[in-house]
């Protein structure tokens, strides 16, 4: 408890230091935060944040597309649904709905414990 107390109050500290320079500290005639707000408005980085826009933008669609390709259906069934009639009879005791297997189980279970 107490060092959750101190570790809070040590961040607050941190915190406050932070934004006290950030916007009363003076680097010449203005405020870091001054300086980064006259960059931010430059044509350059005007150009530079249109460009990284454009750029998320292709990229969240390319990455949308591949999403879509990976889970649409294969076109063609490989025959992997299709099972010959002779597996199938082979299988008929040992697959089939859960529900049916769990009673079949439950049966065996009983059956042994007797």
């Amino acid at each position: 408890m107490i060092r959750r107390t101190i570790r809070l109050l040590w961040r607050g500290a941190v915190i406050g230091f932070l934004t006290y320079a950030l916007f009363f500290a003076r680097l010449g005639d203005r405020t870091p935060f001054q300086h980064l707000v006259r960059v931010i408005s430059t044509d350059e980085a005007q150009e530079l944040g249109h460009e990284v826009g454009v750029a998320t933008k292709k990229l969240s669609k390319h990455i949308g597309e591949q999403v879509y390709d990976v889970t649409q259906p294969p076109e063609v069934d490989a025959g992997a649904s299709r099972v010959p009639e002779k597996v199938a009879d082979q299988l008929q005791g040992v697959t089939g709905h859960a529900y049916r297997r769990e009673h079949r189980i439950e049966a065996a279970r009983d059956e042994e414990s007797r």
